[in-house]
């Protein structure tokens, strides 16, 4: 018993170390950054370094992997569909079926009206994207997946890329609407 007490506290003991260390860093870090820490989010959502075991330490790398699975089809398939699940997980008076309709509106004319302007960009100021998209984990994520992306020199709007794969917005289309009827 004295034994298992004794590598309990060795155990706490480097876990305390271990958030000492990365505390000191976060604060040479906002030092460094006048008072902030660099942002890891990405496409797939909260990306620390110190879970990452596999991957460089460097701020700078870690951003393009995280948006690496939107190039390829059969990824980002999968993590459509992943996102889909994650939103439709909110029931919470009917949070997630009110996102998923938004969604389904926005990427079902993106596929059937390719060309119209209008339908290719989404403000992301509007009542309608603060409340009924914003706050879902995986929604916003969606949109990029299916191929729209920050504008250039303005970041209150997406913009479908030119060589969005629209067969994929057709397909994320279907998906959304069965999920819509699945919802409720």
């Amino acid at each position: 018993e004295a034994a298992a007490r004794k590598a309990e506290k060795l155990a706490q003991k480097r876990e305390r170390e271990r958030i000492r260390a990365e505390l000191e860093k976060d604060k040479l870090e906002r030092m460094a950054n006048k008072g902030k820490l660099k942002g890891r989010l990405g496409v797939d959502g909260y990306a620390p370094d110190a879970i990452q075991y596999d991957k460089d330490a460097g701020g700078d790398s870690q951003e393009p992997q995280a948006q690496k699975p939107k190039t390829t089809s059969s990824a980002s398939a999968s993590k459509i569909d992943e996102y889909i699940t994650k939103v439709s997980s909110y029931r919470a008076g009917g949070d997630g079926g009110k996102c998923l309709k938004v969604l389904k509106l926005i990427v079902g004319n993106a596929a059937d009206n390719p060309d119209e302007e209008k339908f290719k960009k989404v403000n992301m100021e509007t009542n309608t994207y603060k409340n009924k998209v914003k706050p879902f984990v995986g929604a916003k994520s969606l949109l990029l997946a299916v191929g729209f992306c920050p504008q250039d020199g303005d970041p209150t709007h997406l913009v479908l890329k030119d060589d969005a794969d629209m067969q994929l917005l057709k397909d994320t289309k279907a998906k959304l609407e069965k999920a819509v009827v699945n919802y409720g």
